[in-house]
């Protein structure tokens, strides 16, 4: 197993912070953990200390958030293009992307701009990107959303949104401080600016690769359940319920979910094309 260490990429929109095993694993290939909208990187902690031992693991700050915070020019495409140079200087060839929530639309605008570096996709409580997937209506919380959580107190709005997203403890707890660290002024920026580029999204991204999607037994945000299953039945995904969680799913059950990640690394090992996971 190789250290976990913290770098960063000074990029011409802001510095953006990530942490990566410091023994290469003789492999070009690593495991890339895109975190929630107002969370950070500690939201893998449960992965990346498992992983580690086996794979190559990266997992980032996201730009507008934790140790990233400082980002201009926020959007879909400039993010990913700055997350490419930092696999282009770990020398990361082939990934496969692991997006919660709104790391899911991160994860899935790199795969669009990316796809030949691609070999998996696993989806944490996400939904697709492509606002042609859903009906207007639907789409009302996300247009909506910065100006409602504008009117509330934040220590009111970081109780809640703890208590929505997780159902133990220690998920709650992870939550609560990622968000104190954020500030209200940083999630209403952050919120802004990744739900204006979602509204921006509107072809359908096309996978290159096997997917697997699960979310949270009583995971009750947004209509993930609803638009899970629908992409399950559209596209052929696998899609499996993590039991006693809810939407910050690997945290509250991170041995279902690391179980379930190890299943579908193994299957991605059997693909035709074997990646050197």
């Amino acid at each position: 197993m190789g250290e976990i260490v913290e770098k960063s990429l000074q990029t011409k929109n802001g510095e953006i912070f990530y942490w990566i095993n410091s023994h290469p694993l003789k492999s070009e290939t690593a495991i890339v953990f895109c975190h929630g909208l107002t969370a950070d990187h500690s939201l893998f902690d449960r992965q990346m200390d498992v992983f580690s031992t086996t794979h190559r693991v990266i997992v980032w700050d996201i730009p507008l958030h934790g140790k990233s915070i400082d980002y201009k020019n926020f959007s879909y495409s400039n993010v990913v293009i700055d997350f490419k140079a930092i696999l282009d200087k770990e020398g990361i060839r082939r990934v496969v992307m692991v997006g919660q929530s709104a790391g899911g639309y991160i994860a899935q605008a790199f795969i669009d701009n990316f796809p030949e570096m691609v070999d998996g996709f696993a989806s944490i409580g996400s939904t697709p990107l492509g606002i042609k997937f859903y009906k207007k209506s639907e789409l009302f919380w996300v247009k909506n959303f910065t100006s409602i959580a504008k009117l509330y107190p934040y220590s009111l709005y970081c109780k809640a949104t703890a208590k929505e997203v997780a159902v133990t403890e220690s998920a709650r707890k992870n939550m609560l401080e990622t968000l104190a660290k954020l500030g209200k002024n940083g999630m209403l920026k952050a919120t802004k600016a990744v739900y204006g580029e979602f509204l921006k999204f509107e072809r359908k991204v096309v996978f290159p690769c096997p997917v697997l999607l699960t979310h949270g037994e009583f995971d009750y945000i947004g209509l993930v359940k609803k638009h899970n299953k629908r992409w399950e039945e559209l596209e052929n995904f696998d899609l499996k319920i993590i039991s006693n969680a809810s939407h910050n799913a690997n945290y509250d059950n991170a041995e279902e979910f690391n179980d379930l990640l190890k299943n579908f690394l193994e299957s991605l090992e059997k693909q035709p094309e074997k990646n050197n996971l």
